[in-house]
């Protein structure tokens, strides 16, 4: 019986982003399976990389002489970094035979669960996109951190500014490409799918996310217990109400519920108008008692909400190598719910446990480019296999991490030291950018990774890196 080998591909997006090749070989058999193609941003130089991506892909598919389709793509969930790719790279994804489509069953346009839930979803969207460009218009607002914050979360929707909200975002359009590509099947928890293109049994794939259960679903906070009631639904209401505060600090007419406010617009009072106010209020010894730009948090709570919300609809993918035991672990950008949901999982083989998988997991992507809320540590400390590897799709010159003043911290510090520690110095980063203690080239690594150093390439190039898992 032929040995069964994976190659781990992941392209170096030079930014945010996610881009995974596995090229499972057995024997004369192939079959390569494409997991997410997308950048955060769309700029010039973005859209010249991912194009680039695409045709290496289609490249490297042709490598042999005979052009080998894509068994598998797989879309994990609707953000920017890891669906843009589809679309700037179209016609070049449109000349590569495609098999199958693996998409979660969130997207499922005949799900009435899913359905409403997108609704919510984009209806929130459109919502942040309003109040966004109503700070803007004000000038004490424009270089505020929640404006800020607001706008790296639109990013990964691709909305820069205003748009024609008829029109769908980047992650809906990859998404309707992907549909086009191949036969398109909504997985959901519990499913376990033999991988075409190979023997029946050789590699089995199992779906860990996302959860049905709306209490998961919903559940985006690194905490115990937590679930939430009002969902999407109650989060536009507050980011309309929002909109409407907003808008009372523009020269037009007051919103047409601002009369039912204790304290409208009738009895506001300019501080210029007061002596003592002004003495007072605008005394520099008192800036700390003042709340004037409290309230924007607000604003900046919503949107966070919605882009871990997005990221916890990951689909979740857990390869198995079934002869040798082997697990790859492909969690998207899942947070706490999606991870707290698979204790739960029904599996309709009664051979597929959790912690099982967890023990026998050698390649884990880690979520959300390393954020401290995409790997839940109870479930990451079950990855005990020796051979454990962490591949990190993260680029420290991207400048959401680079940013002076809140730059948002990729990989977190305690969560890399952790994997640092579990994987014994075995990490794959995006930007090869390791310190003295991980990476395969490093020398106080070298001992670690052992023969497992002899899997890994990084092409001259600069495009890609490989990891081959022999088994």
């Amino acid at each position: 019986m032929a040995e069964l080998n994976v190659n781990i591909r992941m392209y170096r997006v030079g930014e945010l982003g996610d881009c995974f090749l596995l090229s499972f070989k057995e024997g004369e058999k192939e079959s390569n399976v494409l997991i997410d193609c997308g950048s955060f941003r769309n700029s010039k130089e973005s859209v010249s990389r991912m194009k680039e991506i695409a045709g290496h892909i289609k490249s490297s598919l042709s490598a042999s002489g005979t052009n080998l389709p894509l068994q598998v793509v797989v879309g994990t969930h609707q953000h920017n970094d890891h669906l843009s790719g589809f679309v700037h790279g179209k016609d070049i994804f449109k000349d590569i035979t495609c098999n199958q489509v693996w998409l979660s069953w969130l997207d499922k346009p005949t799900d009435k669960q899913a359905t409403d839930i997108a609704n919510g979803q984009r209806k929130l969207a459109a919502k942040l996109q309003d109040v966004a460009i109503e700070m803007g218009k004000i000038a004490h607002m424009q270089d505020a951190e929640e404006l800020q914050t607001i706008k790296d979360v639109l990013g990964f929707y691709a909305i820069d500014g205003p748009t024609d909200k008829k029109t769908p975002l980047v992650p809906q359009l990859g998404i309707d490409l992907l549909k086009k590509m191949g036969a398109v099947s909504y997985l959901e928890p519990g499913n376990s799918l033999d991988l075409p293109g190979l023997d029946r049994g050789s590699v089995r794939v199992h779906v860990l996310g996302p959860p049905r259960d709306n209490n998961h679903l919903f559940d985006i906070t690194p905490g115990k217990g937590e679930s939430y009631d009002s969902h999407i639904a109650a989060a536009t209401a507050m980011a309309e109400g929002f909109f409407s505060a907003l808008t009372n600090f523009t020269d037009g007419p007051p919103d047409e519920d601002e009369p039912f406010f204790p304290f409208d617009q009738h009895y506001e009072q300019k501080t210029s108008s007061s002596d003592f106010i002004k003495k007072q209020y605008e005394d520099k010894k008192h800036d700390w008692r003042k709340i004037d730009e409290a309230w924007l948090g607000q604003a900046e709570l919503l949107a966070l909400y919605l882009d871990s919300y997005t990221n916890n609809s990951s689909l979740v993918l857990a390869f198995e190598m079934v002869r040798s035991g082997k697990v790859l672990l492909f969690v998207g950008d899942a947070q706490t719910g999606n991870w707290l949901s698979w204790k739960d999982i029904k599996w309709r083989k009664n051979d597929t446990m959790l912690n099982d998988l967890l023990a026998r997991t050698v390649l884990y992507k880690v979520g959300h480019h390393g954020s401290h809320n995409a790997t839940l540590p109870e479930y990451l400390e079950k990855m005990t296999h020796p051979e454990l590897v962490a591949m990190i799709p993260v680029d420290s010159s991207d400048p959401n991490i680079m940013r002076p003043k809140h730059g948002w911290k990729m990989p977190a510090i305690n969560l890399y030291s952790r994997l640092k520690g579990l994987t014994e110095g075995k990490i794959l980063r995006m930007d090869c950018n390791y310190g003295t203690d991980c990476g395969p080239a490093m020398t106080n690594a070298t001992k670690k990774w052992g023969v497992l150093k002899d899997n890994v390439t990084v092409d001259p190039g600069g495009l890609f890196i490989d990891y081959t898992i022999k088994g």
